[in-house]
């Protein structure tokens, strides 16, 4: 049976109980009005948090008050004002625990029991020194979702990954940030298997553990169950993991999601002259999506291999628009002129650009089907021409990038893959 134990919220069973003393030897001093306490007992989750006790002075002084005292050192933080607040500490032992408050109103006493439940002995501390994320609102979910990374060193994008350990969570409120200048909300958020995207929960499905070798190996955990308690300039989580163990992460920071800046290179080219070429044979793969920019023409992406079972050496990728929306290899043949991705039009292509990853148009060249690590240049300017040649399609560039340098030649391609990723 799946255990709800952190799903738990403060919740409050009221039933009464009062003491009085027989008689003057109390010595308590003598006050007008008479004492009732609503709550004589409060449940507590037992991550802990803050608990509330209402009561009333009756035919009492103005501003009449009762003192308050706490048996145990993990209820602290009592303030008396119109309720009783006070806070009650996270319980790290697998047994719950009562304490009790002692309500004192001149010769009048109550006392309330403060039950926490049993929580669970943490295997793993992590204490994090950077929070990133981003905030995406309602796009994808009922409720504002925020998505937040913890981490020793911080990280520069969702996927950017260095040498250290991330703990990822995708987390929803009911209460919505300032998309120019998001903040984590405030708030106990618990764990969500069925990621349902309602505020007050984390998700499963995105919320994982992630940990980097210098080997270049990662290692993911999933969590299992959990709750995430996030106050003003503090976020802590208390994560039970798929392998049995239990990690509390805590970080202590601002809580304005974003990420490292990288400074923008003066280009992203690494080629150092003008580059030409003649391929006599190779594979145009084809990935059709649609009328994606609206224009009533297709957008399709035209990769171009070499021959051989591992993608090696030059490996082209083309952001084309085409002037029809027809699914057929013919509908790529045509001139296209480059422009960025704002100007899209039939018969052009997306200039190539780099946010976090390589995007639209750009020259590579692939090492073992792994492209990015060596050559690589995004073609920012010219034109491409795409013609049939009986069964073969020839692709012609005569383009720039972006350092200056030309690309030019031609790539003809016998072999032909076609992929619909439309719907």
């Amino acid at each position: 049976m799946k255990k709800y134990l952190l799903m738990l919220a403060v919740a409050f069973v009221a039933f009464t109980a009062c003491e009085t003393p027989e008689g003057p030897e109390g010595g308590n001093e003598e006050v007008k009005g008479t004492l009732a306490v609503t709550e004589k007992s409060v449940d507590v989750a037992f991550y802990g948090g803050e608990g509330v006790v209402n009561y009333t002075i009756t035919d009492g002084e103005a501003g009449a008050k009762p003192t308050v005292t706490a048996n145990q050192e993990w209820v602290n933080n009592i303030t008396v004002a119109e309720t009783i607040t006070f806070n009650v500490e996270f319980n790290n032992v697998e047994e719950s625990r009562v304490a009790t408050l002692n309500v004192k109103y001149g010769e009048q006493t109550f006392e309330v029991f403060v039950r926490q439940d049993a929580g669970m002995a943490v295997d793993v501390e992590f204490v994090a020194t950077a929070l990133n994320g981003e905030y995406y609102g309602t796009a994808y979910s009922q409720d504002p979702n925020y998505f937040a990374i913890l981490s020793k060193n911080g990280t520069t994008g969702w996927s950017d990954l260095y040498l250290d350990t991330y703990y990822r969570f995708d987390i929803y409120s009911a209460t919505p940030a300032d998309a120019s200048a998001p903040v984590l909300p405030q708030g106990v958020f618990a764990y969500d298997y069925l990621n349902s995207g309602v505020g007050e929960t984390f998700g499963d499905f995105y919320s994982v553990r992630m940990e980097t070798f210098q080997d270049g190996n990662l290692v993911e955990t999933k969590i299992e169950d959990g709750v995430i308690i996030i106050t003003e300039n503090k976020f802590e989580a208390i994560l039970k993991m798929v392998d049995g163990k239990v990690h509390r992460v805590v970080y202590e920071g601002s809580l304005a999601l974003g990420y490292i800046e990288v400074p923008e290179p003066d280009y992203y080219s690494t080629l150092t002259e003008d580059y030409t070429f003649n391929h006599a044979d190779g594979t145009i793969r084809l990935n059709y999506f649609g009328d994606y920019y609206g224009l009533g023409a297709s957008n399709w992406t035209v990769s171009l291999v070499l021959p051989g079972t591992n993608i090696n050496g030059d490996y082209f990728i083309i952001d084309i628009v085409t002037d029809s929306v027809e699914f057929n290899a013919s509908n790529i043949v045509g001139t296209y002129t480059c422009v960025e991705e704002a100007n899209a039009a039939k018969n052009t292509f997306i200039a190539g650009y780099y946010e976090g990853g390589f995007g639209s148009s750009w020259y590579f060249v692939a090492v073992d089907n792994y492209y990015g690590t060596d050559d690589v240049a995004p073609i920012v300017d010219g034109t491409i021409t795409i013609r049939e040649e009986g069964v073969k399609f020839v692709v012609e560039f005569d383009c720039m990038d972006d350092n200056g340098h030309k690309i030019a030649g031609t790539f003809t391609c016998s072999g032909l893959e076609m992929y619909d990723n439309s719907k």
